[in-house]
């Protein structure tokens, strides 16, 4: 790899140039006609193939992002002599083999948020053919990372530490409110990138580090850690993507079993991966079991975004492993030996307890927006109910009905009458929910208006005898409890996120 690690002042005079001439996603999405990076990787971007203007701004992105080379005459007239030399020296481009000259770079150079980043190529320069390393350092602009980053909390903290790192562009991000970043990475190629990532952007508080999970920093501990790592069910180890072992979960269930050792308490792990439900357990619950004997410190929560069932999940491997339909069948043998009924992709979040409460564990399907926002609303109000007072607390408070609540009655034909036979409330804000409900709770919605209590509540369901005289006022309150917990009631001590307005309204 020719990407120079030795500090010099290449590196603020490449950082300066491209943060002066507005090297940043919205001028360059701008300028090419899209609505995110993230287009770039798709060959079928026509800006691959159209976009030939030359000034500043046009010549960087035509050089760093779109891999055109030029002769140096031509870039030192737009982009001054020292600036080719920094991109030069530092390795980010090079002379091309031909005779005459011209510069290109080997690998590719983004903005990601405020941060500029490095990683592997994955168009050649000049769109001739070329073979992906083995060590492939992924781009952090794949939809996937963007809506990993999106969705941590930006509130700071002391000891920030990524696993699995790639880029290190999460760490990168994070500097900007964590006191001391560390980025480890397994593979050489994307430790080298990130620490070339780390002085281009001339951070003192990020450390990068070679070494397999926590693999280096034996002796410390963090109040938040990440993990983005490979999760595909794989059948053979030398395959280029292989990470995730034969149930896609061998890096993540490892993260997870460290998490003892390693997490502070009050301290979050979040983890985008895939894992899967099994005839043994669901996700959730065998997340738990991989804390082991420490795991009735941890809260856990599995937010879903999507799911797989086997069939699908074994066609997707067979797709990239391009091993047709035998791979399919393999696959498919190979998940159903270890019980696998369906597969989830979305967030595992494991968070530490910091004081005498009850443990939660909670299973979520993503909405129409579900973010960090929603998601740290969740652990705020599922941490309160675990507490030792919770349903007592929660007497005095004053709950309200949802804008997003909707009603949902099926009826079915008795008798020769269309009677409602099936009752469900349902929301997508902040998460998607159905929960079957009695006839009793349609009275009991509209009594929270946002004036009465709980306890009032309790008692005039009592009085309508929606609910047995002697039905405790802490029994009642869980219940309520539940209902908050689902998006459908909301409380202003724990206010969910506001959903953006519709352009109808």
């Amino acid at each position: 790899m020719t990407l120079v690690l030795q500090k010099s002042s290449n590196f603020e005079i490449l950082r300066n140039h491209l943060r002066s001439t507005g090297f940043s996603e919205k001028s360059i999405c701008g300028r090419l006609g899209i609505d995110g990076l993230y287009h770039l990787l798709s060959s079928q971007c026509t800006a691959l193939k159209t976009f030939k203007e030359t000034d500043h701004l046009s010549l960087l992105t035509r050089l760093l992002l779109l891999g055109e080379s030029f002769p140096r005459e031509e870039l030192e007239s737009v982009l001054s002599p020292p600036v080719v030399g920094a991109l030069l020296e530092l390795g980010v481009a090079g002379f091309d083999s031909g005779a005459d000259g011209r510069i290109s770079c080997p690998v590719v150079l983004y903005p990601f948020g405020q941060q500029f980043i490095v990683s592997d190529r994955w168009l050649a320069p000049d769109n001739k053919e070329f073979k992906f390393p083995e060590d492939f350092v992924y781009p952090a602009i794949t939809r996937n990372t963007l809506e990993f980053i999106a969705t941590l909390p930006l509130t700071p903290c002391d000891s920030f530490l990524e696993l699995c790192s790639g880029t290190g562009a999460v760490a990168l991000a994070a500097s900007a409110y964590a006191r001391k970043c560390w980025a480890i990475d397994i593979t050489p190629r994307s430790t080298h990138m990130a620490e070339f990532n780390r002085l281009l952007n001339g951070l003192d508080n990020v450390t990068v580090l070679r070494g397999d999970l926590y693999e280096g920093v034996e002796d410390l501990k963090f109040d938040r850690i990440v993990a983005h790592p490979p999760y595909m069910p794989v059948l053979r180890p030398e395959q280029t993507f292989y990470g995730g072992g034969a149930d896609g979960e061998q890096i993540t269930r490892r993260s997870v079993e460290g998490l003892p050792r390693y997490l502070k308490p009050g301290g979050c792990f979040y983890c985008f991966a895939q894992g899967s439900d099994r005839k043994d357990g669901a996700l959730e619950q065998r997340v738990r079991t991989w804390l082991g004997e420490g795991q009735a410190d941890f809260d856990i929560a599995v937010l879903e975004r999507r799911a797989l069932d086997p069939k699908n999940a074994a066609f997707i491997y067979a797709l990239k492993s391009e091993g047709g339909f035998k791979t399919v069948d393999l696959m498919l043998e190979s998940l159903a030996r270890l019980g696998v009924e369906s597969m989830a992709y979305g967030w595992i979040i494991v968070q530490r307890k910091n004081c005498a409460r009850k443990v939660f564990t909670v299973r979520r399907s993503a909405g129409r927006r579900t973010g960090e926002e929603e998601i740290t609303w969740l652990l705020k109000w599922e941490t309160f109910a675990a507490g030792p007072s919770a349903f007592e607390d929660l007497q005095g408070m004053i709950p309200r009905v949802r804008d997003s609540l909707e009603l949902r009655t099926i009826h079915r034909m008795k008798d020769g009458e269309l009677l409602p036979e099936q009752l469900a409330l349902h929301t997508e804000d902040p998460f998607a929910m159905n929960c079957r409900i009695d006839p009793w709770v349609t009275f009991l919605i509209p009594m929270c208006d946002g004036r009465t209590t709980v306890r009032q509540l309790w008692e005039r369901c009592k009085g309508h005898n929606f609910i047995h005289a002697e039905t405790p006022p802490e029994e009642f309150a869980k219940f309520i409890g539940t209902l908050i917990s689902g998006g459908y009631l909301e409380i202003s001590e724990f206010p969910p996120p506001v959903p953006p307005k519709s352009h109808t309204e």
